[in-house]
């Protein structure tokens, strides 16, 4: 057997499983009073949030910092407004 097995990637149920808990736990209360119709990308890995005002552009700054993270997308205020998702680095990098 390996030394170092092989972790596979958790389904986007997961990945939003994870990251609502995250959001709720650690983020909710204060990005509503502060961050209300923003978007945060929840590294569901690291537990690590990141705001912007476009959904694309949390992603891609979550990107820059943790290029193999995995991410839910929270727009603050709203409920079931983005699904759990795995981010690709290519679709959110131009270049």
């Amino acid at each position: 057997m390996p030394e170092h097995a092989i972790t596979p990637t958790p389904s986007t149920r997961d990945i939003a499983q994870r990251g609502e808990a995250i959001y709720k736990e650690k983020y909710q209360k204060d990005f509503e009073a502060r961050y209300k119709d923003k978007f945060a990308a929840i590294n569901v890995n690291t537990g690590e949030a990141t705001i912007s005002d476009a959904s694309e552009d949390a992603v891609r700054i979550a990107l820059d910092k943790d290029p193999s993270g995995l991410f839910h997308l929270v727009r603050v205020g709203h409920q079931g407004a983005c699904a759990g998702s795995r981010a690709s680095r290519d679709r959110y990098h131009s270049g």
